[in-house]
């Protein structure tokens, strides 16, 4: 009988060691993945304030992955959010919001979150469906047409009048200078109103021809006038012309001065 009793109690003791035994090596496994996943967390912190966001979800996930912590979906839709990722940002959101032992403060927190999001998807929605303006065609005033120039033909109008004039103003002295010549054979005359006569006559001949020749010239220049009128430029000052007869001794002549 005592035999019995030994061995049941030797049973007992050794039943009652397995689950203490087990209890430790559960403590010690516990305090090996609440150091992983503070170091993965730690690691993943560092990563979002570098903005690598890839590289935080990733690790932040490794996290929750060894210890479903809720803090951890949280910094996980962070992430997300400034990835501007918003449909994955609010999911995460959401499984935060619905996880268990979650503080009334942050679940709203997570709310207001959620909110804001939908409202940049719903503005940005808006933003692409919404046909761009188009624009009115601007109704351009037609410039006017100008009108042509009127051909200004004065200048070769007066520029032929007074060639004209020069010619008749050499036939004049032409018939003057004629009139002299017939009277150095009137032998009524006394010599020295013959040689009059002759110097008048020769002087008088001479005023005829430079007084032809000019005209020709002025005739012609006028003429020209006339024609080159309609093709003309405007010309940037106005031109002026100027007839200048002289007459010297022994000779005649007319200056004709065209300025621009």
């Amino acid at each position: 009988m005592r035999k019995f009793i030994g061995v049941g109690l030797l049973v007992s003791l050794l039943t009652t060691g397995i689950p203490a035994q087990v209890w430790a090596q559960s403590d010690a496994e516990a305090a090996d993945i609440a150091r992983q996943v503070e170091s993965l967390s730690a690691r993943g912190a560092e990563h979002f304030r570098a903005g690598e966001y890839v590289q935080a979800i990733a690790l932040f996930e490794q996290a929750y992955a060894l210890d479903p912590v809720p803090n951890l979906l949280y910094n996980i839709g962070r992430c997300y959010e400034q990835m501007e990722d918003w449909d994955e940002a609010i999911a995460q959101y959401e499984r935060f919001m619905v996880a268990p032992d979650v503080e009334s403060e942050a679940r709203a927190h997570a709310m207001e979150r959620v909110q804001s999001l939908r409202e940049i998807k719903q503005m940005q929605a808006a933003e692409g469906s919404a046909a761009p303006d188009k624009e009115e065609p601007q109704v351009t005033e037609p410039l006017p047409t100008p009108e042509p120039a009127s051909v200004n033909r004065t200048p070769g109008v007066l520029t032929t009048v007074g060639g004209v004039a020069l010619i008749g103003g050499g036939v004049v002295m032409g018939l003057m200078a004629s009139g002299n010549a017939e009277s150095l054979s009137d032998t009524s005359l006394a010599y020295d109103d013959r040689v009059s006569a002759r110097d008048n006559a020769r002087t008088q001949a001479l005023v005829a021809d430079v007084l032809y020749v000019s005209g020709a010239a002025v005739t012609a220049l006028g003429l020209y006038l006339l024609i080159t009128a309609d093709s003309s430029e405007e010309l940037p000052r106005t031109a002026h012309r100027q007839i200048t007869p002289w007459v010297g001794k022994g000779s005649a002549g007319v200056g004709f001065t065209l300025g621009f």
